[in-house]
């Protein structure tokens, strides 16, 4: 014990490094947690969120600056640690088992007070962490901003020599397939058709099941068993009728009311066809699989908790693949009504769209346009949400069970007065 009175300054030394190193390692968690909505809220919430913001806006740059400091308090933590361990070992009257146990605390210490602690308490209120570690965490960032750039080329440079990620280029694209149609069909009308259906088979591979799934709140659901009463009643959204296990409320199994056998309108309950479970991040393309591999009609898509926030069926697929109109009119189609304002549906490409503006195609992109709005708001998209488009503003103006129609416009600068208010 004397031995570790003597080296309180190393110890202190060693406590102020975990409290540094816990402080990039809940910057990390707080910021790279949080949402779009949340990002465009603490932009407005004064200085300190602003900061944040402003972090957030080049992830990789912020990343590498925390992962270099973060490694480096690190390596300094366990050199003193190195140092007083090999204080306590030459001292023959403390011993080897004192040693070991030391090393050991030391080991346990930064993991639990400057990784699992500060990151699970950063992830509890991540709006307010940031806000608090935003001011600290720029001047950090800046203080390394000179050499970010050599750090960038060395960590581009061993991921090309260990992990090449080598990744085959596409036999065909759409272009070459919307190229192929229009040189193969003088019929303008059977073209354009082909043209939303090859471009909707394309989107199954990039719309995520989130995006397109009916969420939970619309559909029918009940308790086993069934009577024959829910016949009498309006027919349920997509045509199936979800039922829950009495014990847990998950949905279990469907039952498809328009498909439904004479002989089974006695008995609905025999009618009754298992679900199977999709991840929400999970592609379109990949449910359609487990749904034919399994002989299945409806798909329930769960959260990371394991919770069903909706469902998506073989019908809804098919449709939107087969059938993409809504009121008659095309999906590809992009209507101009005003100066810089323009009318569409949801199932209209990000890709197309951003051509017609002249913008940039997003980051995080997706296939569709309400795809875009979905990951914007977190949500199918509903009448009155918004979404940013570049310097363009994306309104959901009419919602049916076709789809939903978008107004786009030139978003109007906001102004300096109104941002404080906001």
């Amino acid at each position: 014990m004397s031995e570790l009175v003597q080296a309180w300054p190393w110890l202190i030394s060693m406590g102020l490094l975990v409290l540094v190193s816990s402080f990039f390692s809940g910057s990390e968690a707080a910021l790279f947690s949080l949402h779009v909505r949340d990002r465009r809220r603490l932009a407005r919430r004064g200085l300190a969120g602003k900061m944040a913001a402003s972090l957030l806006r080049d992830p990789e740059r912020l990343l590498s600056a925390i992962l270099f400091w973060n490694l480096l308090v690190n390596m300094c933590y366990f050199g003193i640690a190195s140092i007083v361990a090999g204080k306590l070992e030459s001292n023959g009257a403390v011993g080897g088992t004192a040693t070991i146990a030391f090393t050991v605390a030391s080991l346990l210490t930064i993991i639990f007070f400057s990784e699992m602690l500060p990151k699970s308490l950063a992830v509890l209120a991540p709006d307010r962490f940031s806000m608090l570690l935003a001011p600290t965490l720029t001047g950090a960032v800046q203080l390394i901003s000179p050499i970010l750039p050599l750090l960038r080329v060395a960590n581009l440079a061993a991921s090309r020599l260990i992990w090449p990620s080598l990744q085959p280029e596409p036999e065909i694209n759409l272009a070459d397939i919307e190229r192929a149609i229009e040189l193969g069909t003088d019929d303008a009308a059977l073209a354009q058709r082909e043209r939303q259906t090859l471009r909707s088979l394309v989107g199954l591979a990039e719309t995520r099941a989130v995006e397109v799934m009916r969420p939970r709140s619309r559909l029918k659901i009940c308790t086993a068993p069934v009577g024959q009463t829910v016949l009498q009643e309006e027919s349920p959204p997509g045509g199936y009728l979800m039922l829950v296990d009495s014990d847990d409320d998950m949905i279990v199994a469907a039952i498809g009311l328009r498909t439904l056998r004479p002989s089974q309108i006695d008995a609905l309950q025999s009618a009754a066809e298992p679900v199977i479970y999709v991840p929400w991040s999970a592609s379109v393309a990949q449910v359609l699989d487990g749904l034919n591999e399994d002989n299945r009609s409806v798909a329930v898509v769960v959260n990371e908790f394991g919770e069903a926030i909706g469902a998506l069926t073989v019908d809804d697929i098919l449709r939107d693949v087969l059938a993409p109109t809504s009121g008659g009119e095309s999906d590809d189609a992009i209507r101009e009504i005003g100066p810089d304002r323009y009318r569409l549906s949801g199932s209209v490409s990000v890709r197309a769209l951003v051509k017609q503006l002249g913008v940039e195609i997003p980051e995080e992109s997706t296939a569709t346009v309400a795809g875009h709005l979905q990951r914007q708001n977190e949500r199918r998209p509903r009448l009155g949400d918004t979404a940013s488009l570049g310097p363009f503003r994306l309104v959901v103006v009419d919602e049916s069970e076709q789809g939903v129609s978008i107004e786009v416009h030139r978003a109007e600068p906001e102004s300096p007065a109104t941002g404080e208010a906001s």
